[in-house]
């Protein structure tokens, strides 16, 4: 298993990784009358959004996806462009009515870790948990001096001494709501 493409949220401007969610899914393929495919060394879901958080809401952007049979529907009446194994919709405006809390972050530390999975909170210097009902803010919480503190107290190999448990928590999206 390999994540090598995160989830991309675009706020005022800035780019920031997914690297948590609790409450629920973002845009799914089955949403949109879909069936994914996940390939082994590319996304987890058979799919990989750019989002975008603006005043009015959470915006899908642009999306990427297989499909298991090949079947892409178009999205706001808009055909995808179609590549051998994947489609991808570029330049949507689709209201996502998610509920739930999701975990950003930007200015990625490069320090050794298991570089293939979800980066934790710990390895980027800025990280946001945001709150949202039906795709609006509802709450903003800024926890990047908490991780810079812990980043001070404690070294990922400590905390999972065992080798398979660090590979699984790094392949996990699970929000930790320490």
């Amino acid at each position: 298993m390999a994540v090598q493409i995160s989830y991309t949220f675009l706020i005022n401007g800035d780019r920031y990784a997914l690297i948590g969610i609790a409450g629920g899914d973002l845009a799914l393929s089955k949403q949109f009358g879909m069936e994914p495919k996940e390939l082994p060394f590319a996304n987890q879901g058979g799919l990989y959004g750019m989002y975008e958080l603006t005043p009015v809401g959470l915006y899908l952007r642009g999306l990427d996806r297989n499909d298991e049979n090949g079947y892409y529907l178009p999205i706001e009446g808009i055909d995808p462009a179609k590549d051998i194994d994947q489609a991808t919709y570029d330049d949507r405006s689709v209201l996502i009515p998610f509920t739930g809390k999701i975990r950003l972050a930007k200015d990625f530390i490069n320090q050794p870790r298991v570089n293939v999975a979800y980066q934790k909170a710990l390895a980027f210097k800025t990280v946001f948990d945001i709150t949202l009902k039906e795709g609006q803010v509802v709450g903003v919480k800024d926890r990047s001096w908490e991780m810079a503190q812990k980043r001070d107290a404690i070294k990922d190999c400590c905390r999972f001494p065992d080798k398979l448990e660090r590979i699984l928590y790094a392949f996990s999206l699970d929000l930790d709501l320490e």
